[in-house]
């Protein structure tokens, strides 16, 4: 009996693990999607820097330190990471649930809070849905949060990573890229007063045109990889959603044929973020 039973347990707990795989390789996905964030080699506070900078050499300006007020934009910059690592660490709970080992990852970032800056405004409800995701992603790795509720987990936590996303989403590209633009006029309104100076002659106008188009080429570059992370993040919060809405199973087919093609569309974008890298 005892040899039959422990047959049954081993057949019930290979089954589980691998009706439990899809699920892994969705959060796997998701993770390494929205992990892109950190490669990109533009923020708030680069962006004051930029400005700061080029202000002062189109002035001439030479003091011994920078001297650029940016301590608002690196508060700037500390929100967003918060709102990242928020769906990090939901997506990195979600792989927890879903695996046969609990202890792959710690929570040892202290509970962040987010308060509105003079650049990022946050709702009420964004408050909200910040904290609530917290809680909810803190459960699911220290164990608190048992695999069984998987389904639980991401239908309770859906609206919140939603908010979240659309956040993010909304700060990159109205707010981060906004300052691009900004910028790029000022580099453009500088070397183009240059090209119509009769003082300078043909060779420091080529060398001030070469100039003004390496800076715009590296924003570009810049841009581009903000737009693809842009819409990772949407695709993986709709995703999430729809999966949620649909009341799926973890081992049906539509389950797995919907994980493969978020999956296809992530590498498709992941191949693109890495060309703009270049």
């Amino acid at each position: 009996m005892i040899p039959k039973i422990t047959g049954i347990l081993v057949i019930w707990l290979s089954f589980s693990c691998s009706s439990l795989i899809p699920v892994q390789n969705l959060s796997r996905e998701a993770l390494n999607g929205i992990g892109m964030f950190k490669e990109i080699g533009y923020n708030f506070h680069t962006a004051c820097l930029e400005e700061c900078t080029f202000s002062k050499v189109s002035q001439f300006e030479i003091e011994r330190e920078e001297n650029c007020a940016c301590d608002t934009y690196l508060m700037a910059d500390e929100e967003v990471n918060n709102l990242y690592f928020a769906l990090m660490d939901y997506w990195e709970g979600l792989y927890q649930l879903s695996s046969m080992e609990m202890n792959q990852y710690n929570l040892n970032r202290p509970a962040s809070t987010l308060a509105a800056s003079n650049l990022i405004a946050f709702k009420e409800d964004q408050l909200l849905a910040f904290q609530k995701l917290s809680e909810l992603s803190l459960k699911a790795v220290t164990g608190q949060y048992r695999k069984n509720r998987i389904k639980s987990y991401m239908k309770e936590a859906d609206p919140y990573q939603q908010i979240i996303s659309e956040k993010l989403v909304f700060v990159l590209k109205e707010n981060l890229l906004g300052l691009m633009e900004i910028q790029n006029e000022a580099w453009y309104s500088f070397y183009k007063s240059m090209s119509y100076d009769p003082s300078l002659n043909t060779i420091n106008k080529a060398s001030a045109a070469r100039e003004y188009y390496n800076l715009l080429g590296e924003h570009k570059a810049q841009a581009n990889q903000i737009k693809v992370l842009i819409e990772a993040i949407a695709l993986i919060s709709e995703e999430h959603h729809s999966l949620v809405a649909s009341d799926f199973k973890f081992n049906s087919t539509n389950f797995k044929a919907e994980i493969g093609r978020m999956s296809k569309d992530l590498r498709t974008l992941h191949h693109a973020y890495e060309q703009f890298k270049k």
